[in-house]
């Protein structure tokens, strides 16, 4: 069914074509560095088996807390 003719009765363009070369950043749909390249790297460690917090107490000073009472599962029962 064609309705062309009728004003208003097309969709309008919703977002602007990704083109390429200079225009938007040299966008390359070959290249995958933003999946193979580590761009970001971190030093936090957790474990989530024993964690520490670090905090600061009413002093102002930097403490850790590390072993939270009931943080932990009870031991085992001795094998039979």
């Amino acid at each position: 069914m064609k309705i062309n003719d009728i004003e208003g009765t097309s969709a309008r363009a919703r977002h602007a074509v990704r083109g390429t070369g200079e225009k938007l950043g040299n966008y390359n749909p070959f290249n995958y560095r933003d999946v193979t390249h580590c761009d970001f790297r971190t030093t936090r460690t957790t474990n989530p088996l024993n964690p520490t917090y670090v905090a600061q107490n009413e002093d102002g000073k930097v403490i850790s807390i590390g072993d939270v009472h009931g943080s932990h599962p009870c031991v085992l029962p001795p094998a039979r």
